[in-house]
């Protein structure tokens, strides 16, 4: 049959090879072997979604020439991309549902390259770049710019989004996990408590129609830097 790679694991592909020109691609790969093919639909790495779509990759480890595949794969848990479905390294593994790290059992330790899968829907194939540190995107999931509005990546699932910087205040949109947003600015308003934080900044989403608790922007700072007050 015919197959291909998820487009946004041939743009990371594209980035890395841009970024580590003459990495060693002795261990990636893409379609599965025979011993892959034997598993059926347990392997992303078998073209089982769509039309013959393969919804994974692996990366060599080769840090001769850069790419260190524990910094790679920390950084992609660390992004929160919603195309993600889960990341192997180390004899480690996280997925979408958490982001953290727990032991990995299986035959292949995944020492030499790090495996990436992709969600089986059409995000896997938005091609748009990974915005990774080691690749050139922003760091700790995004920032301000100087128009006084910022990318973040926010956090938890169910969050709601509200008309106003109020707890009672009606739910115009709910975010299902982690999302990127684009923050216009900042205000305060009720305090929020969750995950043992406590906060009372609030950020206006103009894409969501209104605003979320600042607790659940991915940024380690309760006031976002550089971005305006409302």
């Amino acid at each position: 049959m015919s197959w291909r790679v998820a487009n946004s694991l041939e743009t990371l592909r594209r980035q890395l090879d841009a970024r580590f020109p003459g990495r060693s691609v002795a261990s990636d790969g893409s379609i599965g072997d025979t011993a892959h093919q034997a598993q059926g639909r347990n392997s992303d790495h078998n073209p089982w979604y769509g039309p013959g779509i393969v919804t994974a990759r692996d990366f060599t480890h080769d840090p001769a020439h850069g790419l260190d595949i524990q910094q790679v794969a920390d950084q992609l848990l660390d992004s929160r991309d919603q195309r993600i479905k889960y990341v192997i390294a180390n004899r480690r593994i996280a997925t979408h549902r958490d982001w953290q790290w727990a032991p990995y059992n299986g035959a292949n330790p995944h020492e030499s390259h790090f495996h990436l899968s992709v969600v089986a829907d059409p995000r896997c194939d938005e091609a748009h770049d990974w915005n990774l540190p080691v690749l050139g995107g922003a760091p700790d999931g995004g920032g301000a710019g100087p128009d006084g509005a910022g990318d973040f990546i926010t956090w938890g699932t169910g969050v709601n989004v509200r008309e106003g910087p109020r707890l009672n205040a009606p739910v115009v949109a709910r975010l299902p996990g982690p999302t990127r947003v684009r923050v216009a600015c900042q205000t305060r308003g009720d305090t929020v408590d969750a995950a043992g934080r406590r906060n009372d900044a609030w950020s206006f989403v103009p894409a969501l129609g209104g605003y979320l608790s600042n607790i659940f922007i991915d940024h380690p700072d309760a006031w976002l830097p550089g971005v305006d007050e409302c």
